[in-house]
């Protein structure tokens, strides 16, 4: 129960976050570079990870490298970045995808 209550914050967090990013970047010119901004931050916020040495639990991935790296004397927070960077690419395939798709539509012409 704990485990669903420490998720649930986690996401209450994550929306507050968004909706923080989406204030602070309101004045960002570029819809692009704006939607990149705001779904990075989220998905850096919620996709989970692994915890080393605690096996079936999870935590978001960002908490996970923090603590593996920069607290745990012998952490290993290999998993925790690959997560990171593989969510990254993806984010950034996807907004781009996206991004494309609609510039090709705006651009053709009706027939």
């Amino acid at each position: 129960m704990q485990y669903l209550v420490a998720w649930i914050v986690v996401l209450l967090a994550g929306l507050s976050g968004l909706v923080g990013v989406y204030v602070l970047t309101r004045s960002i010119s570029s819809l692009f570079v704006r939607t990149l901004v705001r779904c990075l931050i989220v998905v850096w916020m919620l996709i989970p990870a692994p915890v080393p040495n605690f096996d079936g639990q999870y935590a978001p991935a960002f908490v996970v490298l923090m603590f593996e790296w920069l607290l745990q004397t012998n952490g290993d927070p290999g998993v925790a970045i690959r997560i990171l960077i593989a969510a990254t690419v993806a984010v950034i395939g996807l907004v781009s995808l996206a991004h494309g798709l609609k510039k090709y539509r705006s651009r053709r012409t009706p027939v």
